[in-house]
């Protein structure tokens, strides 16, 4: 093989070679799902897949309670309704996310209080949550990017200090554990979303897990239009929405579940096997690590990056290069005080005029709107190929990076950007549109 990278007209490291797809699926679902139709109970209101899985997957994570939804922003939704968040109330997030992670306040017409992330792990940083902290602000949203659990033990001490609701948002991070116990279990409520490219799908689907009886029942109103837990008929306590899951999702979720253990281990495996391999390459830095951390989900396997080292490459130059090696990539989020929602205040129809506004574009969170431009994420199914086809992410950036001054050249040239995003666009059909 050449050593030249394909970018420059070399061979491919992954020439004929292809990644495991995703979603996985075999004939386990095919007879959850035989089974869901032939019942002909397709409601988690009359079978009983959704709530069996709900119940298996809390337990997984340690958590007496878990309740299935239609989808990871719903479960957000829910669990604030269950704190008690309403209309004025200030939540504290994140900058660095999926945007569902703020409109979830927003839909309640509560404040989402955007904070900057810590440079290494880009997870929350306590002390800039700590310092928003006003008389309104009711609850904190910790995000679990990429699978890395936040400083949850510095969180839940935030949170007592103050009598705020703590709601994980792991909605990357099913088989996270910290400091012994799994993530999700730590605050009021952990939110998982089941979405296409997560490491637990049903194509869409949420779940939200506790702790506390009398959470789970509140948020259950509120997915189940208003009924008490148990209740069916038309016995409506509050104002609650139709959030649940259908059978059919519970189904594939079952199964699902059954071969997740193995794919967990795997992927850790793996991205170990990547971190040895890419120790040696300056310029590349994994998402920090933290021995509170008994293990470790990989939605995305996150890579700090210095141009400097690559003869000032600049990141979508970089992106451009792997991609034309094989290696497929994702999108880092942007800051959310960049995106036009936040920037011009579009919250219409949802948000009223009577709750407090923050001016978003005047806020600089300089750690969160840097990730943009220096971190390289890759997703999940890449943790589950063979070793050799791992360790092919290493071999095509070394090559990338002893040409770098060429690559540069021609990307220059050729419009790095443009390319990234095609490459970006095409993983992301084959995750189903992951976010």
């Amino acid at each position: 093989m050449s050593d030249r990278p394909a970018i420059l007209n070399g061979t491919s490291v992954r020439a004929g070679k292809s990644w495991p797809r995703w979603p996985q699926w075999d004939e386990s679902e095919r007879a959850r799902l035989d089974e869901v139709l032939t019942s002909g109970a397709w409601s988690n209101s009359r079978g009983e897949q959704a709530r069996l899985w709900a119940a298996e997957f809390a337990a997984s994570q340690g958590a007496r309670h878990g309740l299935p939804l239609t989808n990871g922003t719903h479960t957000l939704e829910a669990a604030l309704v269950a704190c008690g968040i309403g209309e004025g109330d200030e939540v504290i997030v994140p900058a660095l996310t999926f945007v569902a992670t703020a409109t979830a306040a927003l839909a309640l017409n509560a404040v989402p209080v955007l904070v900057d992330v810590e440079a290494d792990s880009l997870c929350i940083d306590v002390a800039a949550a700590a310092a928003a902290i006003t008389e309104r602000t009711r609850a904190v949203m910790a995000v679990h990017l990429g699978g890395r659990p936040c400083d949850l033990d510095a969180l839940v001490d935030l949170c007592a200090k103050h009598d705020l609701a703590l709601i994980e948002d792991c909605a990357h991070a099913h088989g996270s554990r910290w400091a012994g116990r799994g993530v999700g279990t730590f605050g009021s409520f952990g939110s998982f979303s089941l979405e296409a490219g997560k490491l637990i799908t049903a194509g869409e689907g949420g779940a939200l897990i506790t702790d506390d009886e009398a959470l789970r029942d509140r948020a259950w109103e509120c997915v189940d239009c208003g009924r008490a837990p148990g209740r069916r008929g038309h016995q409506h306590a509050t104002a609650g929405s139709n959030l649940r899951m259908t059978e059919w999702q519970g189904g594939v979720l079952r199964a699902q579940m059954e071969r997740f253990p193995q794919q967990h281990r795997r992927r850790v495996e793996h991205a170990r096997l990547l971190d040895e391999a890419l120790a040696g390459i300056p310029g590349l830095r994994p998402q920090s690590g933290d021995p509170r951390i008994d293990s470790r989900a990989y939605y995305v396997y996150i890579l700090h990056y210095d141009p400097a080292e690559f003869a000032g490459l600049p990141l979508p130059g970089f992106e451009a290069a792997l991609a034309a090696e094989g290696v497929e990539l994702g999108l880092c989020y942007p800051s959310l005080n960049r995106l036009e929602l936040f920037r011009q205040a579009h919250f219409s129809p949802r948000h009223r005029a009577t709750a407090p506004t923050v001016d978003y574009s005047a806020q600089r969170l300089p750690r969160a709107e840097a990730a943009a431009s220096d971190t390289l994420w890759l997703y999940h199914p890449m943790l589950l190929a063979e070793p050799e086809d791992v360790l092919d992410i290493a071999r095509a950036i070394e090559r990338i990076q002893r040409h770098a001054g060429e690559v540069a050249k021609r990307t220059r040239r050729g419009g790095p950007a443009q390319a990234g995003r095609r490459v970006a666009g095409r993983l992301r059909r084959r995750l189903g549109g992951a976010p």
